[in-house]
């Protein structure tokens, strides 16, 4: 559906998670050329609603499909989308080698990459690529200055929060991230996931409390000693669902590494103290 004159959000799929809306593409349609943000997962059904769409829209043909980061559910259809319409695929540098392998896997190739900063007009709206790390290392945001609009995948969600991987994220960055998104003041926030954001601030300012308040309920856990991760996200996750002990658990292991870095915590065997 268009959102507003030129930005069309493209909604089709599963739902990466439960409880989690299908993920978002977003098509950019200017005077001179139209660009695509993310193309969801690498279904078939998916394909044909997303082709579909493309062509109804109208405006200058689709040149380029600009993927935020690596995920499944963001870039997991490049290679279907590339091979039937001939776009070029761009990624942030960090991102290029994960998207090769684990989405494009030898049916396309990554054209170029960029490493933020980057800008393009396409006729009327101006596309600013934003490196906005943490969720995962390559992680971009897109600004429009015209419409004071800002695409952030999953670095800022409506839904829920995003989750920080040690294994391909870094936390620390991620609150750096979230801090010069909040600087940059725009109008609306069109996320990965779910309906617009309509006061990107509160929504913004809602996220980093959470951080903040993870950490401190893991700085308190610490204080009562050596900690695992399996006792510390027992400690700081009280009321998990149950199957997501994983994934709180590589979400402790997140907040440890950033404590670490910073010289707050240590590890002491198969456990963490405070420094």
């Amino acid at each position: 559906m268009e959102l507003e004159p030129g930005i069309h959000q493209l909604t089709f799929g599963r739902e990466p998670i439960p409880g989690i809306p299908p993920p978002n593409a977003y098509l950019v349609v200017g005077s001179r050329a139209s660009l695509l943000i993310d193309c969801g997962f690498d279904e078939e059904a998916d394909h044909q609603e997303r082709m579909a769409y493309l062509q109804q829209a109208g405006g200058p043909p689709v040149t380029e499909l600009l993927l935020t980061h690596r995920h499944q559910d963001h870039a997991g259809g490049a290679a279907l989308l590339a091979n039937a319409t001939g776009v070029s695929i761009t990624c942030h540098a960090l991102e290029r080698k994960a998207i090769e392998g684990d989405r494009l896997a030898g049916r396309a190739e990554v054209f170029s990459t960029f490493e933020g900063g980057e800008s393009q007009n396409l006729g009327g709206l101006t596309v600013q690529i934003v490196h906005t790390p943490g969720h995962t290392l390559g992680s971009v945001s897109l600004l429009i200055p015209e419409r004071n609009a800002l695409f952030t995948a999953d670095t800022v969600l409506g839904v829920t929060t995003s989750i920080v991987r040690p294994s391909e994220g870094d936390l620390g960055l991620y609150v750096e991230s979230l801090g010069a998104l909040q600087a940059l003041n725009t109008r609306v926030i069109y996320p990965g996931h779910g309906g617009p954001i309509t006061d990107p601030t509160s929504r913004i300012r809602m996220l980093l409390d959470h951080r903040l308040r993870r950490e401190e309920a893991l700085l308190e856990a610490l204080a009562n000693g050596p900690g695992t991760i399996t006792a510390l996200r027992e400690a700081v996750y009280t009321n998990l669902p149950a199957g997501r002990e994983k994934l709180a658990e590589e979400q402790v292991q997140s907040g440890l590494n950033k404590l670490v870095k910073e010289g707050r915590a240590v590890p002491q065997g198969d456990a963490y103290v405070l420094a």
